[in-house]
């Protein structure tokens, strides 16, 4: 799924007339979501020519009806979904080169997606291009914009911001998080951000308190058998990672192999990188090939962060 176009006005009506049956259906639904206080036009038809003439806007501002539209309705299940998926970190939208990634971001960062809720994944998507490109200060001021998210996308920004944080305060950032993961129903998602809060967990442990065992028993405690490919390979990376550090190189390579496969088999190309790397570091006999095919994912995939 990758988006190859915006999301007008025109799109976004489009979707709402095909949800609700058509013009007239749409306008009726509106004015009774919106109720007689709401500030609507008494005649139906004024109601309806309005709503056609803001599919004509494309990306410009909705005005009122854009309001109302947004508040009552919502953003149908594609837009919303599609949003979602171009911001989270854990998403095979991240794998995509970062050029190519932030053109597509930038077409959502526009009216109507910039009026709805569903702007804090557009800018959580921005936030993450800006740390592929070691640009703290722009990540940072993109999750400042960001207002009255969902609970993944609150989870989602605080993960982002434990990651430009140290000490105390991300600390008290992952203890937040991981709460916010455990209120979560189970899922696939809930994995993979659990997956997320235990490697940043542990890598506070192992790097701020020198706590390795500890992170090892972190990152054991996500769960094995789930079928998020992403949350196993976070698993079997951060295993591999524990025991090279606490001298056990054979482990340290099964769980570094695991790491490779699932990444591989996820289709998350920069995670597959990482695996590699960790590899070459385990394996030193082997580094030059490993870095070799790890240098050439990360330059195609345009990700500073990894080379």
């Amino acid at each position: 799924m990758i988006p190859d176009i915006g999301c007008s006005w025109e799109r976004y009506l489009t979707l709402l007339v095909s949800a609700h049956g058509g013009w007239t259906a749409l306008t009726h639904t509106l004015i009774r979501r919106a109720g007689p206080d709401a500030g609507l036009p008494v005649d139906p038809g004024s109601i309806e020519r309005a709503l056609r003439r803001l599919r004509t806007k494309g990306n410009a501002p909705g005005g009122q009806y854009g309001v109302w539209l947004i508040r009552h309705f919502g953003l149908p299940t594609p837009l919303e979904e599609t949003a979602r998926w171009m911001g989270q970190y854990h998403s095979r939208f991240s794998d995509l080169p970062v050029s190519l990634r932030e053109t597509q971001l930038w077409l959502w960062d526009r009216p109507p997606i910039s009026e709805s809720p569903a702007s804090a994944w557009i800018h959580l998507g921005l936030a993450s291009v800006a740390l592929r490109r070691n640009d703290f200060e722009a990540a940072r001021a993109r999750l400042a914009a960001i207002s009255s998210p969902s609970p993944l996308a609150r989870i989602e920004a605080d993960l982002l911001a434990g990651r430009l944080t140290f000490g105390v305060e991300r600390a008290a950032i992952l203890a937040d998080v991981g709460k916010q993961v455990s209120s979560l129903a189970p899922s696939e998602d809930r994995d993979c951000y659990y997956a997320r809060w235990a490697d940043q967990h542990a890598y506070h442990l192992i790097h701020t308190e020198n706590l390795l065992p500890e992170a090892k028993t972190v990152y054991e405690s996500i769960p094995a058998d789930t079928p998020a490919l992403f949350a196993q390979f976070r698993r079997h990376h951060g295993l591999a990672y524990c025991h090279w550090k606490l001298d056990d190189t054979k482990t340290a390579v099964h769980h570094a192999t695991l790491a490779i496969q699932h990444a591989g088999d996820a289709g998350l190309l920069r995670f597959r990188v990482m695996a590699l790397q960790l590899l070459a570091h385990i394996t030193p006999t082997n580094a030059p090939t490993l870095h070799q095919r790890a240098n050439q994912i990360a330059t195609t995939l345009e990700h500073a962060d990894l080379t």
